[in-house]
């Protein structure tokens, strides 16, 4: 990894729901840090709030994370956008969920769930990291990102690909990948979670590169036959207004509120000796 602070971040990468709890030496050896670069790096983040110590040597998530999840929920533009539009695709009697998923770097992160009576269980949950080569949700992300990037995931990851059914071979993973594309969504059946059908559309950003995904997913006792293509097209109407939401950010940009900074005495300024 390049820059200190590129490392000293990926720290904060190794913790997880299986190992929420790390000391300093076990830090050190899975990153492949001196003790003394994992005791900087830890102090640091301590700082910033990032990580907090729970006992002596061992420490876990800080709550500046909660912090900055909250102002998340409260100001994300594409949380925001999405819950707008969410709402409305929801039907009685039908049981669906309705997910605003986003892409984080070779993982899909659901960041928003919309339901009305249903008890349909479903493994996207808010912050859960999500395989990106299985289920309609992360597929029809996958099918819109640069041909480059899918190059690099093929050569990464081919045993899963082509145990998701996405091909073989490069040529067959990027023609599999490119009928999707085409059509515009994507539809599964029981991929991740048993008993259920997805269907989902790409979101794009104000720049139309893809961010992520939206999606339907209901009992495939209560899917309606014959009417994925409708539902592909609510969702479609959806996705492009989240897109039109975004761009106007970019047309009418917004001043930047900042709390004016506290001036310190003069005689406590360095350089500068009270008078």
């Amino acid at each position: 990894m390049g820059s200190s602070l590129a490392r000293m971040l990926s720290t904060v990468d190794i913790f997880s729901e299986d190992a929420s709890v790390w000391t300093v030496g076990a830090i050190a050896a899975t990153l492949g840090y001196t003790r003394a670069t994992a005791y900087r790096y830890v102090g640091e983040l301590c700082d910033a709030g990032l990580l907090t110590r729970v006992a002596q040597g061992a420490y876990a998530l800080g709550p500046r994370i909660i912090e900055l999840d909250r102002q998340i929920r409260h100001c994300d533009p594409f949380l925001r956008a999405g819950e707008r539009v969410m709402e409305g695709l929801l039907r009685p009697n039908r049981g669906q969920v309705v997910l605003l998923c986003s892409l984080f770097r070779d993982q899909v992160l659901c960041i928003h769930q919309a339901s009305r009576d249903t008890e349909l269980a479903l493994s996207y949950t808010r912050g859960r990291p999500m395989p990106l080569f299985r289920g309609a949700t992360s597929k029809v992300i996958l099918a819109c990102l640069p041909e480059r990037r899918l190059t690099r995931l093929f050569v990464e990851n081919q045993a899963e690909i082509r145990k998701a059914g996405l091909g073989r071979t490069r040529e067959e993973f990027l023609a599999a990948l490119k009928t999707i594309r085409r059509q515009g969504w994507s539809m599964t059946h029981a991929e991740i979670d048993p008993g259920v059908i997805g269907i989902a559309v790409p979101v794009f950003g104000g720049e139309r590169s893809v961010i992520g995904s939206l999606s339907i997913v209901l009992p495939d006792d209560r899917f309606p036959d014959r009417q994925a293509d409708r539902l592909a097209s609510e969702l479609k109407r959806a996705a492009e207004s989240i897109r039109i939401d975004l761009s106007k950010l970019a047309e009418t940009p917004r001043q930047a509120k900042t709390r004016p900074r506290k001036q310190r005495p003069a005689s406590s300024r360095p350089g500068i000796r009270a008078l």
